[in-house]
């Protein structure tokens, strides 16, 4: 599967658009790796731009010191968990289960008939955050 048969996929379209609805952090879901698209045979990774700030305040997290010195010095900063972003990893496992059932939910919709079905499970494989999302201190 090419990254434009991926992005023009019907469930695809539902997920990234369900994700930016739902998750007012999740600034953009996109592929960053086409050529591994179908690298595995069961799943298939997207990647999505949070902003950790936005999501620090809607669930009362702290960031973890880190993620701020990456970001504050003008690096983009990733990872493959969600939980690495923050300082209290606990409660980021329930925000990530929110939006995996979220994912799962509409692959398994009966909304969406067969044929425009991936045929292939979607989930997160990596998490980024711009330096473009630190909040700027008012003068």
């Amino acid at each position: 599967m090419t990254e434009q048969e991926l992005n023009d996929n019907y469930e695809f379209k539902v997920t990234k658009r369900a994700l930016l609805r739902e998750y007012p952090f999740i600034k953009k879901v996109f592929i960053k790796h086409p050529d591994e698209i179908d690298k595995y045979n069961s799943m298939i990774f997207f990647d999505v731009v949070i902003d950790p700030y936005i999501l620090g305040n809607m669930f009362g997290v702290k960031i973890c010191n880190v993620v701020e010195r990456y970001l504050r010095q003008g690096d983009t900063y990733w990872s493959p968990y969600l939980s690495s972003y923050f300082a209290d990893r606990e409660n980021t496992y329930d925000i990530k289960k929110e939006i995996d059932n979220l994912i799962l939910g509409i692959h398994n919709s009966t909304a969406i008939p067969p044929e425009l079905k991936l045929g292939k499970n979607l989930d997160i494989g990596s998490w980024y955050a711009d330096p473009d999302s630190v909040p700027q201190l008012p003068n």
